[in-house]
């Protein structure tokens, strides 16, 4: 119903598992891993997480990348006995067997080590998977155990991948399961998301959605966050009615307010806002249907206790101001692209705005301090909020571009009021030096919250760098680092004229022609177009030789790495590490 109001192309928080949405944070990027290590590796790997935590979307996302060497059996209702699983496991692989004629456990066991044997002999692979496996009975369980005995000298027939709730877990440390367990070769336990994800989580599904990823007001990202406890489908339950709650006021953002209301309702509990239930039905005039699937699409009584356990307590911290930095968003993860004021371009093909704005010549050109040698690297007084923002800063400098922290200031808001964008990355030593940006890390000790420094240049020595840790500047060196800083970092990026988010094949706006402009002298191919504006056919292929050429995922999506990588390429004034 409000998908209109919104300018949403389909429905942004639909609790069918599609991995067009697929979020990965870090605790699905892991848990993902995990699921292709059952896919490429083989042995047995066990998945658990909460109701709604998204196992079912990873999945369904894994099955959408099966290699085309590897037979999948997928089984969606454990509840078998254990000859309904081996007869299922035969339907889902092709087996043949006399349905109408009984048949013994021995002889369905006997069909499929004679088919996995054939197929192993032709170079091809089988997997089995289950989900919701909490629902299996240990006598099914036992009998998995016993397919993972169909082996060959060299390695095992059959590779198992069960997912299921934290029960499962629990099932298998009973004593008579301990065999099973034992063979377990991976196993990971999805946890719900933290607030930075729940937050680029709702920015990445509205802007999957084609909407504006900011119509959820910052008090009430929070107030999600603190009634949903970070499970992504109480989030897509809450913000589903939210949206609609807000179409029916006719507004164009959501408010802490509308998601309180949207939590009451989608608790069953009586109506406080008649007024807002009349509206809702004025507004759907020809939708009594659609207004009666809402209604029984929110009426899951598996949320209420904790659902209204979490409304309570989010109302008596409202008031709080936000202590954790917006979330930084990265290529794979999902764009959440930030609105900015537009920037005025007569051709959309021009050079980047007026570098003087930032600052560009004197933050590069400026010579660097000599610092102090290197001491061992701890804690700042300040804490990690503080912390984090000084780090910011310092970037920020680099840039020319003046940050002063402040308890209601968030970093990556900042960025775009002076052209920037903030890139959250995981990864080594060796992938920041090929970047040759300022970066901000984060570093972890023995306490449970981490802190946060920035890298801002090379020193003068070359093989160190300019290390700034609250409101101290050290020489280290990535040895250094060792035993604090563990993969992941934030860099800041320029943003091209009329950013927007990632540009794909089929998209028509500005900036794209002037990506097609700045393409046409770095790659050998004619993009000439009537329609400059339009992301065509031959504008994909020359991003993709762009990416193939610069070793970057070759997806043709025009994100922050391939930006980043254009503007390197482009010879634009950036402050480098190196410079």
């Amino acid at each position: 119903m409000y998908n209109n109001h919104f300018h949403f192309e389909r429905e942004p928080f639909s609790i069918a598992p599609d991995p067009r949405f697929l979020y990965l944070s870090e605790v699905h990027r892991e848990a993902f891993a995990h699921l292709m290590y059952g896919f490429a590796n083989g042995g047995f790997v066990l998945i658990t997480g909460e109701v709604g935590t998204g196992k079912t979307t990873l999945l369904r996302n894994l099955i959408g990348q099966t290699p085309p060497d590897l037979d999948v059996a997928f089984i969606l209702n454990p509840r078998l006995t254990v000859k309904e699983l081996l007869e299922t496991i035969c339907d889902e692989l092709g087996v043949n067997h006399s349905s109408g004629t009984p048949q013994t456990v021995k002889q369905y066991i006997d069909l499929l080590n004679k088919h996995l044997l054939r197929s192993h002999s032709e170079g091809r692979s089988t997997v089995m998977i289950i989900d919701e496996a909490q629902n299996l009975t240990p006598a099914v369980l036992e009998q998995i155990r016993l397919l993972t005995n169909l082996e060959t000298d060299e390695r095992k027939l059959l590779r198992i991948i069960l997912l299921g709730q934290p029960e499962l877990g629990k099932l298998l440390e009973r004593v008579e399961l301990r065999q099973l367990a034992q063979r377990i070769t991976a196993r990971y336990h999805l946890a719900s998301l933290g607030r930075e994800d729940c937050t680029a989580y709702i920015m990445h599904r509205l802007t999957t959605a084609g909407g504006n990823p900011h119509i959820f007001e910052r008090r009430a990202l929070r107030k999600l966050y603190r009634i949903s406890k970070g499970i992504p489908r109480v989030i897509n339950v809450l913000a589903d009615r939210a949206l609609l709650g807000a179409y029916v006021e006719g507004k164009q953002n959501v408010g802490p307010s509308i998601v309180k209301r949207a939590a009451y309702e989608v608790l069953g509990r009586r109506q406080r806002y008649p007024k807002w239930l009349a509206a809702s039905v004025a507004a759907s005039v020809v939708s009594v249907s659609a207004v009666s699937m809402v209604w029984a699409y929110f009426s899951n009584t598996a949320l209420e206790s904790e659902t209204r356990l979490a409304v309570a307590q989010s109302e008596a911290s409202d008031h709080m101001p936000d202590r954790v930095s917006e979330p930084q968003i990265s290529d794979r993860g999902g764009i959440v692209p930030v609105q900015i004021p537009q920037q005025p371009a007569d051709d959309p093909t021009d050079e980047l705005p007026d570098n003087e704005r930032l600052g560009y010549a004197d933050a590069v050109s400026r010579s660097l301090p000599e610092l102090p040698e290197t001491i061992r690297i701890g804690r700042p007084p300040e804490g990690s909020y503080s912390s984090q923002r000084k780090a910011y800063a310092a970037v920020f400098e680099r840039w020319g571009a003046q940050y002063i922290p402040d308890a209601n200031s968030i970093p990556c808001d900042f960025a775009p009021s002076v052209g920037l964008q903030c890139l959250s990355l995981h990864g080594s030593w060796s992938e920041i030096s090929q970047l040759n940006l300022p970066v901000i890390l984060e570093l972890w000790d023995s306490e449970a919250v981490p802190y946060f420094a920035a890298v801002t240049a090379t020193a003068t020595d070359g093989r160190s760098f300019q290390f700034n840790l609250g409101d101290e500047v050290y020489r280290i060196t990535p040895n250094d680092l060792r035993d604090i800083w563990f993969g992941k970092y934030v860099v800041l990026w320029k943003m091209p004229p009329d950013y927007h988010g990632s540009l794909r094949n089929g998209d028509d706006h500005p900036s794209v022609g002037w990506l097609r402009g700045q393409l046409t002298g770095l790659v050998d191919s004619q993009l000439t177009s009537a329609t400059p504006n339009h992301f065509d056919d031959s504008l994909h292929d020359a991003v993709l030789t762009f990416q193939r050429a610069e070793g970057l995922l070759a997806d043709g999506i025009v994100g922050p790495a391939t930006w980043i990588r254009l503007t390197d390429r482009l010879q634009l004034p950036t402050p480098k590490l190196n410079s």
